[in-house]
């Protein structure tokens, strides 16, 4: 038996892996990605790992929505600011420049956190919020990079456009977002690692979907993306690389104008288009765009990436957290993130089935990568609720046996790394939902009541989930009865 230690630059990734050669035969043994002086990845024994400076194994548990408008809606805001002090709100607005009282609110988080097993602060919480404390309070925790938004609802809500990855304004915008965060997060023992975006419109099927589900019956549409980088004025590079596709997919100008409608005389002349309808031949014009998505997707994640390290080689990327709901986006938006991130980060709502296995089997097939499923919940709605968001069980009891039958099912299974739960703390009538229009579930009422039917059985899993991953495979999977 040799033993080949071979070393291999990919992505800008360090990858040590160690291979046994045996009969002629190589088996991947151990895999290191990441600075292994801070928080990085181990493979080991085909079980996926994340492992802190100190050598120390965990999957990441972790409760998401700490949110200031859920903390102080208007029937729950005297109660905290009596707790943490009256600074936190100045001439009537919150004040994240109130460190004491911020500080003593974050406080209150780690304590709900750690009581209960969960390790990680997870990916929805304020932008605002001063994370690097988290390292003082010795908890994971999230980073959070935003060099642009890419979830359609959001953009187009907020009158803005979706970001030309290809233009140096956002070369230069992505390097100073970059600069400004990573720089203070370099030598963070805590945290994770970087993520981006919410639910990214990636996709044209998944944005066709998005806009049927909000009510949406007219003629199909560009997508977002492609549409605001084609319509700049003026020659791009961004409209240089949809004329090198449609010059591609069309071969002569003649039928690009006949499909688009257009009369113009040379791809030079096409270059300089700032106005597009809907063509003819609609299978034509959405393979098009699903080409320039690739293209568009793939920049995105790469200046990302760029700008993250260049100012921070340490700690991991885990990009944008990526709807799994339904169908999901199409396999090759899996492949290509795969390329730039180094843990797929999704969020998905299910029981834990054979299907769920499934699915996430074949984006860990997709990407080549881990997974952590960063959003995901069961609820019961409460009489002072409408309707929580969440897969509905029948009562608290029920949530906490869903957590620990989905928690002890995904540590089984060697390439996962965890789950954050929706939410944190309940939301009531009176506060302002998100899009959704239900409130948020959580572990804990609005005046920091732990639902202790629920938690009794979120804490024995939360603390055995290491126990569980230590042995992912070697066991039968125990599926939900709820399914």
């Amino acid at each position: 038996m040799t033993t080949l230690y071979l070393f291999k630059q990919l992505n800008t990734r360090l990858l040590l892996c160690v291979f046994l050669l045996f009969n002629g035969k190589s088996i991947a043994q151990n895999t290191t990605i990441g600075s292994t002086s801070f928080i990085h990845l181990e493979k080991k024994k085909n079980v996926w790992w994340f492992v802190d400076g100190d050598g120390k194994k965990f999957v990441s548990m972790g409760m998401n929505h700490i949110d200031k408008r859920i903390r102080f809606a208007e029937y729950n805001k005297d109660f905290w600011v009596d707790q943490f002090g009256e600074s936190i709100f100045k001439n009537g607005k919150f004040n994240f420049l109130a460190n004491d009282e911020i500080k003593k609110w974050m406080d209150q988080i780690v304590e709900d956190h750690k009581k209960y097993g969960f390790n990680t602060i997870a990916f929805h919480r304020p932008m605002f919020l001063p994370d690097e404390y988290f390292n003082e309070q010795e908890i994971y925790f999230l980073g959070k990079i935003k060099i642009g938004d890419i979830n359609a609802g959001r953009v187009k809500r907020s009158g803005r456009k979706f970001p030309d990855v290809f233009s140096l304004e956002f070369k230069l915008h992505a390097e100073k977002v970059a600069k400004e965060y990573c720089s203070k997060h370099q030598n963070s023992r805590f945290l994770i690692g970087y993520t981006y975006d919410d639910l990214p419109s990636y996709s044209l099927e998944e944005y066709y979907r998005k806009i049927k589900k909000a009510g949406y019956k007219g003629d199909l549409l560009f997508h977002p993306w492609v549409i605001d980088i084609i319509q700049k004025k003026g020659v791009t590079t961004g409209k240089k690389i949809w004329t090198s596709i449609l010059k591609a997919h069309y071969i002569t100008i003649d039928k690009v104008n006949q499909n688009y409608g257009l009369t113009v005389s040379s791809w030079q002349e096409l270059e300089k288009i700032s106005i597009w309808n809907n063509p003819q031949n609609i299978k034509l014009w959405q393979q098009d765009q699903t080409e320039m998505l690739k293209k568009i997707v793939r920049q995105w994640h790469h200046m990302n990436r760029y700008a993250i390290r260049l100012y921070d080689s340490n700690h991991l990327i885990l990009g944008d957290k990526i709807s799994c709901h339904g169908q999901g986006h199409p396999d090759w938006v899996y492949e290509i993130v795969g390329e730039y991130v180094d843990v797929l980060l999704i969020q998905d709502y299910d029981f834990f089935t054979p299907s769920h296995v499934n699915k996430i089997e074949h984006y860990h097939k997709l990407s080549g990568l881990p997974i952590l499923n960063g959003d995901h919940s069961y609820s019961y709605t409460v009489p002072e609720m409408y309707k929580a968001k969440g897969l509905p069980v029948n009562n608290h009891h029920a949530v906490g046996e869903e957590y620990y039958t989905y928690l002890r099912g995904i540590s089984n299974i060697p390439y996962m790394l965890g789950w954050h739960n929706c939410g944190y703390i309940e939301q009531w009538k009176g506060s302002r939902t998100d899009k959704t229009g239900k409130e948020q579930t959580g572990f804990f009422d609005p005046f920091g009541k732990p639902r202790l039917e629920a938690l009794e059985n979120v804490k024995k899993a939360n603390f055995n989930a290491n126990l569980w991953h230590q042995q992912a495979g070697e066991n039968d999977h125990i599926f939900s009865e709820r399914r």
